[in-house]
Order: C-alpha cells, then structure tokens, then sequence
C-alpha cells in the first residue's frame, strides 16, 4: 500500500509538471508570433495588449470556484477536463479571421488554463507534506520550460508552415496529457485536497502578510505578463531583428527563469522574503529601462538574462512563504495560497 502511494504521488507530480509545460506551449504560442499575426489580421498594438488582458480575465475568473469543482469531480477529471479545453480553444485560433476571434478564444484558453495552480499546488502539499517545498519547487521549472521551448518551436512551425499550423499542432500535447490524466493519476477519495476542518481564521488577522504579498503579485504581474508577450514585439519593431531572430532571442528571458527558480530559494533562506522580493523588483525596473534605452544589439542577450533572472525569482519566494505559513498551522494562509 505504502509503495502504491508513493507511485501514485510521483505520478501526479509528473503529471502536473508536464501540465505546465503543455500549458505554456499553448499559452506562449502568442507573443513570438503576434508580429506576424497583427501585420496579416491588422490588428493595433492596443488590440495586441488585449489578446492578453483576455487571457488574464478567464484566468482569474476560474481561481475560485477550481476548488470546488475538485471537491464535487475530483482533481483527476477537472484537470483532464481542463487540458481538453485548454487544447481545444489553442486549436482553434487557428482558424481566427478577425481580433473578436481570438480574443474570445484567448479568454477561453486562460479560463481552462487558470485551473492549473490551485489544483496541482493544493495536491502537492497533501501529497508531499513536509516535503511540499521541494516538490513545488519541481513543478515550478514547468511553466519556465514551456515558456523556453515555446518560443523557438512557434517561430519555426511559423517559418515553414505559418502561424495558423502552429497553433493547431502546439495544442496536441493538451490532448494526449489529459488521455494520460485519465490513464495513470488515482483519485484518492480519503483525501480532500481543499477540505480544512480546523476553525477558519479572520481576514484581518492576515491583513499584514497577504497585503505585501498581494502587491508583490500584482507587481510581478504587471511586469512579467507586459514584458513575456511583448518582448518579441519590441524586438522586430524598435531593435530591429528579424521575425524568427526576434523569436529566438526573447527565448532567453523564460530560459533564464528556470535558473532564477532553483536559486532563488537559497537567496530567500539567507536574506528573507522581504529583502528578496524588493530587491527582485528594483532590478527588475532597471534591466527593463536598460532594455529600451540602452542601444546595441550586442546587449540585448545580456540584458535579457539578467533580466529573466530576476523576474522569475518573485514566484518562488511567494509560494516558498507561503508554504512556511501553511506548515505554521494557518488555516487561512492555506486557503490564500490555494486560490491564487
């Protein structure tokens, strides 16, 4: 029995790590091809920003409600039914005439998307317990290895094929993931991933722990979601790369991120959350004033790496403290960290 489990948590970890690299395949698809798509479909840079403020909104929207579709489904077939929707809505776009199109579809890939994190992070702490920080910590190279292997693959579907084929064909991982979701992960049904029975503790007695932390979010964001879709962009419009260089070179902001991730636990235990997060921030404002500012081609490698470097260390640092919260006993904490 004990063997048994053992297997079936691993399977879930690596089910939910290859989630978020099929989830940033489908997500990423965009922003190295968007140059190409806005000068074929017309769109303005505003109807750009858009595509990703559609995808933010679905993806906000589900956080919530994710966990009580779990309690009444089961993780198992919300997950599976979620890599369905997600590759459905990616599959699509390829046939997008107008903005409304893919906005639409956009909104629907961040909405079956959006399900991804609470669900595999509140698996993944009744899994692992006190061996949780090292298991997110796994999952979280996820999103930066899509994010790396997403760029160079679209440019080069794009380049051979177009942009249209290479939505279609980078929405296929979603599907055969969720077949394997089905096959492989058990539902433990004495488990309830989001079940607390201790007494549910007040808002305001957190006010002073969610409040930095909610800024942080929303700043890495902001930063994060602007520079990652347009980063392309910038590049074939004002540094004037070609299209697939463009691709290419934007690579290394997520690739530097899969570094950051590992790192940026130890840089945390030694100098604190708070220290850490404000020192990614101050950085992250200069490398992105360098980035435009700065002429020379030869640069740019240089300023994106570093740049990567210190934008992708906010995540960890947050959910790194918030797992210190959880083991600390606090109920509400739990609930915080699940839902966002």
């Amino acid at each position: 029995m004990a063997s048994e489990r053992w297997s079936n948590n691993y399977t879930i970890l690596l089910i939910t790590w290859i989630g978020w690299i099929s989830i940033y395949l489908a997500r990423s698809a965009l922003p190295p091809l968007l140059p190409v798509i806005s000068s074929e479909l017309g769109f303005t840079h505003t109807q750009s920003g858009l595509l990703e403020t559609a995808y933010l909104i679905g993806y906000i929207i589900i956080k919530i409600p994710s966990g009580a579709l779990c309690e009444k489904y089961g993780a198992r077939k919300i997950l599976a039914f979620s890599m369905i929707g997600y590759g459905v809505s990616t599959f699509f776009i390829s046939y997008a005439q107008h903005f409304l199109h893919i906005f639409l579809l956009r909104f629907l890939v961040g909405l079956f998307q959006g399900v991804h994190l609470p669900v595999s992070n509140a698996l993944l702490s009744d899994r692992f317990n006190e061996k949780q920080g090292k298991a997110i910590g796994f999952n979280e190279s996820g999103p930066n290895i899509g994010n790396t292997i997403a760029f160079p693959i679209a440019v080069s579907i794009m380049s051979r094929w177009g942009w249209r084929i290479a939505f279609a064909l980078l929405s296929f991982p979603a599907f055969i993931l969720s077949f394997a979701t089905l096959l492989f992960m058990k539902d433990n049904q004495e488990e309830h991933a989001f079940e607390d029975t201790t007494e549910r503790s007040k808002i305001s007695d957190y006010m002073l722990i969610l409040f930095p932390y909610a800024l942080a979010h929303a700043t890495y964001n902001l930063i994060l979601r602007a520079t990652f879709t347009f980063t392309p962009s910038f590049l074939f419009e004002f540094k004037e790369l070609n299209i697939v260089d463009a691709g290419l070179m934007a690579m290394v902001l997520p690739f530097a991120g899969i570094f950051s991730k590992i790192a940026s636990g130890f840089i945390t235990k030694r100098i604190g959350a708070k220290y850490a997060i404000c020192g990614a921030t101050i950085f992250s404002a200069f490398f992105l004033v360098s980035l435009v500012w700065v002429s020379g081609k030869s640069f740019l490698a240089f300023n994106l790496l570093v740049l990567g470097l210190v934008l992708y260390s906010f995540s960890p640092i947050i959910y790194l403290d918030w797992s210190f919260y959880r083991l600390e006993g606090s109920p509400f904490i739990t609930l915080f960290a699940r839902s966002s």
